[in-house]
């Protein structure tokens, strides 16, 4: 069974409302279902609902680039109670989604984002580290990067990383090497992160995705590494699979190779997740 667990209903530039609907979500189940996902799971980024704000705001209003001052013009616009019920109302009509949301970690925001996400009926939460303070370091390879110490970027990403699986309050670890994203490689070998993320990861019984979105991305390779992949694999950590689509012709992209890169990590079960209890699934 393949399963494309992280999408988001629109791109992350799109300046108008959000078209939270079950119309919208059904073009990514159809076109998830031809590149042979037979469940999908919406996602959308926590930022865009007013009440992820006392989570987000410092960090956006804080952070430098044109992009991400345009992210934080563009958040905290949209209601929460609005995308559940178009999630559920999607479940209803019989398409095969599950409700989730992407959550970025914050240090310091966990009682928060504990409190704001037990109000809503999600099928699992996925957790992501995309700022290392105020810095974006997906945003762009002209953000941050340039001055950057690459070695202490990754050894920061991977102790939040780290840190977040330790939360618990995450069932997902979103992209879990994001920080290879434009190419940028430390001097070091990266055993000794790898192993903390996956203990972290199998203490906390948080599952790890393997993303695809990678391939698309300047890296040109799938999210995690195969080294960090066959890490979770000896922890046991278990893993879902998710293509991070932005538009409904991106949804199930690459998750073949995601799905083979899996098994040939020795995975033969992906999670499925309801009412945030997973199970394992035959892996197709």
């Amino acid at each position: 069974m393949i399963l494309d667990y992280h999408m988001h209903l629109e791109a992350d530039d799109h300046g108008e409302r959000c078209r939270f609907t079950p119309e919208r979500i059904r073009l990514y189940a159809e076109h998830a279902r031809v590149q042979g996902a037979r469940e999908i799971g919406i996602s959308e980024h926590c930022n865009r609902f007013a009440e992820f704000r006392p989570v987000m705001e410092d960090v956006l209003s804080q952070a430098e680039g044109e992009e991400l001052e345009a992210w934080y013009r563009l958040s905290f616009r949209e209601s929460l109670d609005a995308y559940v019920e178009a999630v559920l109302r999607a479940k209803a009509e019989g398409l095969p989604v599950k409700l989730s949301i992407e959550v970025d970690y914050i240090p310091g925001k966990e009682k928060v984002t504990r409190e704001i996400l037990a109000r809503y009926p999600f099928d699992y939460v996925i957790g992501s580290v995309h700022f290392i303070g105020t810095w974006g370091i997906d945003v762009s390879p002209e953000i941050g990067w340039p001055e950057a110490d690459v070695d202490r970027a990754y050894q920061e990403y991977f102790r939040l990383l780290e840190q977040a699986a330790r939360s618990g309050l995450f069932d997902i670890l979103a992209h879990p090497d994001l920080v290879k994203k434009f190419g940028h490689r430390p001097s070091y070998p990266l055993d000794e992160l790898y192993d903390a993320v996956a203990r972290a990861a199998k203490e906390s019984g948080a599952a790890a995705e393997i993303s695809s979105a990678g391939l698309y991305k300047p890296v040109g390779e799938l999210y995690p590494a195969p080294g960090l992949l066959e890490r979770f694999f000896d922890r046991g950590v278990p893993v879902t699979l998710g293509s991070d689509a932005h538009a409904p012709e991106h949804a199930g992209r690459g998750l073949h190779r995601a799905a083979k890169a899996a098994a040939e990590a020795g995975y033969r079960t992906v999670t499925r997740f309801d009412g945030r209890r997973p199970t394992q699934v035959e892996l197709g």
